[in-house]
């Protein structure tokens, strides 16, 4: 069977755009009869033994692999939750070090699944690990990327032997990838020094290390040991393993890049003594902003807010007669949303929220925008009387809740979906 082409009929089902490809298999989202996204995985024509018992280890493995098979042919696999994207992809640059390493662990526990059966999961590369409309990473079955590449025990690739603790090997460069945003490098070393990694966290460094020596006797033998050194990574002399030439530079809890604390506000330059034309008073806005959030960024966004609103007064006139803002401290933005990157309140009364979401915003579903606009609405009401208020991503608009009415906007101010 030829590969499908996008917008064909498949066993019934609308075919989109593929997402990725593996040996013997291309993968699309799909909609099928019910509206339903689903996963559709075809079975290429020209394939080895070898690549077709991994098309058929899909269904085997499915309830490891965290996928529900809906309809099973000889040659396409229709399963949920339906990919729409690939962890490769995800922003990791805009997100703090705990979300990132939040989504390691859901990998981390497919591949313990898998070895609570006794089953290997193979290469864990990050571009043959699929995500769905709310970013949660989950598999299409073990053995699906090839046996080559960065992310390959060193036991697999000389001599092909694959068991679990080649999959703790090949975690740990993927932890390397999730930490640093780039491809872990070659590795010859029995244990590797991994000094490009100095200015991120000690701990995870040394978790890292452990994981990823050569001899498998000397890694982690569990998964679940991995993941315990992880959930204590700030208690670095505790984790992993340290090695003999290289000092653990960074200490404390947040990566240098990309978790450096904002730069400090500059400050005012003093009055002169020398004496000044009066001018006329005018108050000025109030605005502390303990995040990265500034206030000329504010106006823009708030500006674009109220115009597109229809409101009819001007972004910094609000302001001003609202006293300014107030950030929301990083606490309270977290169980805003893991979308939302900073927020802030006006001091009126009630107060309206301002908040910026993060990139991966663009790649939820509009169900789910939906759905986490409603959340965050209804989260700051409660919490604080704001009835009101707006979403960026950037300067864009991307929802607002006025008049007890929510609306949520495509990409950059297109079209309304209410």
């Amino acid at each position: 069977m030829q590969e499908t082409a996008t917008n064909a009929f498949v066993a019934g089902v609308l075919v989109g755009k593929p997402i990725f490809r593996a040996p013997g298999i291309v993968v699309h989202e799909g909609l099928d009869r019910e509206d339903r996204d689903v996963a559709v995985i075809v079975l290429q024509a020209v394939t080895t033994d070898g690549q077709k018992v991994n098309f058929e280890n899909i269904p085997r493995y499915a309830e490891a692999s965290g996928i529900e098979i809906i309809k099973e042919e000889p040659y396409v696999l229709l399963a949920t939750p339906a990919p729409k994207g690939i962890f490769h992809d995800l922003p990791w640059s805009s997100w703090r070090l705990d979300e990132r390493l939040r989504h390691f662990r859901e990998v981390a526990n497919i591949v313990a699944r898998f070895h609570a059966t006794e089953v290997p999961v193979g290469t864990l590369s990050p571009k043959y690990i699929a995500v769905d409309d709310e970013l949660r990473p989950f598999m299409l079955g073990p053995r699906i990327a090839p046996r080559s590449g960065p992310y390959v025990a060193p036991e697999t690739a000389s001599e092909r032997v694959l068991e679990t603790r080649s999959d703790i090997y090949s975690l740990g460069r993927l932890l390397y990838f999730v930490v640093a945003g780039e491809e872990p490098p070659r590795e010859a070393r029995d244990i590797p020094k991994l000094e490009e990694l100095g200015s991120h966290p000690a701990g995870v460094v040394r978790i890292i290390r452990k994981a990823t020596c050569r001899d498998p006797d000397a890694r982690y033998q569990f998964v679940d040991e991995l993941l315990a050194d992880l959930s204590q990574y700030r208690e670095h002399l505790s984790v992993g393993m340290e090695h003999p030439e290289v000092e653990d530079r960074n200490t404390g809890q947040l990566s240098v890049v990309p978790d450096a604390p904002a730069e400090p506000q500059p400050k005012a330059a003093p009055e002169t003594e020398a004496p000044k034309t009066p001018k006329p008073s005018k108050r000025k806005s109030s605005i502390f902003v303990a995040d990265p959030m500034r206030k000329q960024r504010l106006l823009r966004g708030v500006g674009l807010a109220v115009a597109f609103a229809g409101l009819l007064f001007l972004a910094d006139e609000y302001l001003g007669n609202s006293s300014g803002l107030r950030a929301i401290s990083p606490d309270d933005v977290g169980d805003l949303s893991s979308f939302i990157v900073e927020a802030s309140l006006s001091e009126s009364t009630p107060p309206v929220l301002f908040g910026q979401v993060e990139e991966s915003w663009e790649l939820l579903s509009e169900e789910r925008r939906r759905e986490e606009a409603g959340t965050v609405f209804s989260t700051a009401e409660k919490r604080w009387g704001a009835r009101d208020g707006f979403l960026h991503r950037g300067d864009a608009v991307v929802a607002q809740h006025w008049e007890d009415k929510i609306i949520v906007y495509g990409g950059l101010h297109g079209e309304e979906r209410k």
